[in-house]
């Protein structure tokens, strides 16, 4: 079996992993590294000769793990293209945003390699899309030869799956992204039982161990204490949230604050964008779900914003703004929300997942209370006089939980991939020190691995 990570850095950017295994070949997952434009953004597909993939297999619709598929489907026309039952329609819609969020940028940044894909090779995918069902294994045969595919429940977001190739007596099961925990919305990960051969799992957390007596609950608590001594003392609080599964999920809790007066109830709720139409499919999604569930109800006393956001400018309206982007990239509504409300002492800015050390989101967490923060293309300078802080609300597994993951699977081999070289170690080190015997890789980008 021969292994190629295709992310061109070692990071969590564009998640791209090839296997070959027998007579197959399969890609698993093809995504956009969110920190790029244009080409740049790209796996590095060279290491795919056009129309050798028999399987392309997509962990979840998260872009940096989806956002290629229509790149490398270009060229791969006799492959497979799989993804969870769940994730059929999001694919589509993820990447129909992020066509339109191309020719925006083609503008604004002459970025001459944009669009990389129209909305016909969108279209294109739809009769090639295979949905699986969780826990539904699959086989196919090439040249009498079996390989059998099954897909299992990630968490992490609706429709997210850890996928399991089986060729002769191997088994080899990609993590994709992962949570283990239950939330208000979602279901914890449900892995495939038994032991596997190689295990490639993610390592995004692995740098960081919560505190003692530090949970999901507990951070939930006192990010709702939060937003409520923010909303009485006549501030806004501003969070940014990545548009698929966290939004929906941060608009659930506030739901659930309001029905247990832990917030006033006539505290007004703004969104908008992509996560307020993921929200509608969410409604009519989760009635045929048993994974996720998102009710009409979790919807009340949210409006979508509308109007100019003037940096500098406070909103007028008071209230809690739950905004794209996650890591306040620039040129999204939660970058621009956070220029004008930084300003005023009485707001807040609550940062709910990963933020990249080289994101807006990022250096402004760390940014020294009553500092000047820049935002660049706004040609906007301002003091961050609000109040800043982070909540562990993370879709991702603690390094701990993915750690026990590991050893329970009990692999031959395990491919540490999507996070930064800090978690990739910490992983490396705990797994040799407890199963000596396990060989483990840090896989080079672009490099292949003989297994």
């Amino acid at each position: 079996m021969i292994y190629t990570d295709l992310n061109t850095e070692i990071d969590v950017g564009s998640s791209g992993h090839l296997i070959e295994f027998g007579p197959f070949k399969a890609l698993v997952d093809c995504g956009l590294h969110p920190k790029y434009m244009g080409h740049a953004a790209l796996p590095n597909l060279s290491k795919i000769i056009p129309d050798t993939l028999d399987f392309i297999a997509v962990t979840h619709t998260h872009l940096d793990h989806c956002g290629g598929l229509p790149v490398i489907a270009r060229e791969q026309n006799h492959a497979h293209i799989l993804t969870s039952d769940e994730s059929y329609e999001l694919l589509f819609r993820m990447l129909r945003n992020s066509r339109n969020v191309m020719t925006k940028q083609r503008e604004e940044f002459n970025i001459t390699d944009y669009p990389l894909f129209s909305f016909s090779d969108i279209d294109n995918l739809r009769p090639r899309v295979m949905p699986m069902g969780f826990f539904q294994e699959r086989r196919f045969e090439i040249d009498g030869a079996g390989a059998n595919i099954t897909f299992t429940p990630a968490g992490h977001i609706p429709g997210a799956a850890s996928v399991l190739f089986e060729y002769k007596k191997q088994k080899i099961l990609f993590s994709g992204d992962i949570s283990f925990h239950s939330s208000g919305i979602l279901k914890g990960a449900i892995p495939p039982e038994g032991k596997v051969d190689t295990l490639i799992v993610e390592t995004t957390r692995g740098s960081y161990s919560r505190p003692d007596g530090i949970t999901y609950d507990t951070e939930v608590d006192r990010f709702v204490a939060s937003i409520s001594d923010v909303i009485r003392d006549k501030g806004s609080v501003l969070i940014p949230a990545f548009a698929l599964g966290r939004m929906q999920e941060i608009l659930y809790i506030i739901y659930k604050a309001k029905q247990g007066r832990r917030i006033p109830k006539d505290t007004p709720v703004f969104a908008g964008g992509l996560g307020l139409d993921i929200a509608e499919y969410f409604m009519r999604g989760s009635k045929r779900s048993n994974t996720f569930t998102f009710n009409k109800q979790y919807m009340e006393g949210v409006k979508p914003l509308r109007g100019e956001i003037v940096p500098g400018k406070d909103f007028d309206e008071k209230g809690i703004y739950v905004l794209g982007s996650g890591m306040m990239l620039e040129n999204t509504p939660s970058y621009a929300a956070a220029a004008a409300m930084l300003e005023n002492s009485n707001n807040a800015v609550f940062f709910v997942g990963y933020s990249d050390h080289d994101t807006p989101g990022y250096k402004l967490l760390h940014a020294p209370h009553g500092s000047q923060f820049s935002f660049k293309n706004l040609f906007f300078v301002g003091n961050v006089n609000c109040r800043v802080d982070k909540f562990d609300l993370t879709s991702h597994a603690d390094r701990e939980e993915i750690l026990e993951f590991i050893m329970a699977k009990d692999p031959r081999c395990v491919i540490l991939t999507h996070g930064s070289m800090e978690s990739r170690e910490w992983f490396m080190d705990e797994i040799i020190d407890r199963s000596p015997k396990t060989i483990v890789h840090i896989p080079e980008p672009s490099q292949s691995i003989e297994l």
